[in-house]
């Protein structure tokens, strides 16, 4: 019986000590979902600004801390490019929708705790809870919550063509955004009350990157181009930050579409229309 009651209670301590604090982040700290749209063809060397508008639908099935999101946006972007290589491009959207607050496996919210008793030679599992689960079951834990950001992101970088058929360019720089919704208020409060780790405010900005790859089709682009970006925005620690992937296809007419995937937005289409001047 002695035993018994040592084994729960190093249970108990154990529950205690490894206690998830989930985070939970503003939406507006997702990469920003515009695209860096290239050049039409490989053979354009003229310094000149272009502009790009895009609209997108982004989901989220059960990541990040939440889930059912399902939210819609809209960016413009302005880039200037000096001679063939170097650009610089800023790019200004919004977006919103809906989502529920959730828990992901992998942030230990279930509080399954594994030990070993040597005596018996033998592993347990415990089942606890913590109150950040407990609000969860709660008719507030299940409501669908609204949320609204602004996004501003600038890059300075480089945009190079490697022979006629690939495109190679990395870029840097910083993005900030805005927020304020019944998703950011809940947000907070579960902050205060020491439920979650609260990562973001409803304001911020952070420095970015973003570095891509992509192939012509047909000579110097005439069937346009295929790119895979890669977006990162460095804000709090480094289990904070957040990035995504964008797969794009833009014709020589300047229209673009297509799918970015990553954190906060599991699932992202996008489709736009670019101008040059």
């Amino acid at each position: 019986m002695k035993k018994l009651v040592q084994l729960f209670a190093i249970g108990l301590i154990l529950i205690t000590i490894t206690a998830c604090s989930p985070t939970l982040h503003s939406m507006g700290a997702a990469a920003l979902p515009s695209p860096v749209v290239h050049r039409a063809t490989s053979d354009s060397a003229v310094s000149g600004v272009e502009l790009a508008v895009s609209g997108f639908w982004a989901h989220n099935g059960d990541a990040d801390n939440i889930k059912d999101m399902n939210a819609g946006g809209g960016n413009f972007s302005a880039t200037y490019r000096l001679g063939k290589v170097f650009f610089v491009n800023a790019a200004v959207g919004g977006f919103g929708g809906s989502l529920k607050f959730s828990c992901d496996e992998d942030a230990d919210c279930n509080d399954i705790v594994t030990f070993t008793n040597r005596e018996k030679e033998k592993t347990y599992s415990i089942n606890g809870s913590d109150d950040y689960n407990d609000w969860l079951r709660t008719s507030e834990g299940q409501k669908s919550y609204s949320f609204m950001n602004f996004q501003e992101r600038i890059l300075v970088g480089i945009d190079a063509n490697l022979g006629k058929y690939v495109i190679l360019g990395v870029a840097g720089g910083i993005q900030a955004y805005q927020g304020g919704s019944d998703y950011d208020e809940i947000r907070e409060e579960l902050g205060d009350l020491g439920y979650i780790d609260n990562s973001d405010a409803k304001n911020g900005i952070a420095p970015t990157s973003a570095w891509w790859i992509g192939v012509r089709f047909g000579k110097n682009g005439k069937f346009g181009n295929f790119t895979i970006e890669f977006d990162d925005v460095y804000k709090g620690t480094i289990g904070d930050w957040v990035g995504a992937r964008k797969y794009t296809y833009a014709h020589p007419t300047g229209f673009f579409l297509g799918v970015t995937e990553g954190d906060l937005i599991s699932l992202g289409v996008f489709a736009g229309k670019q101008f040059v001047f």
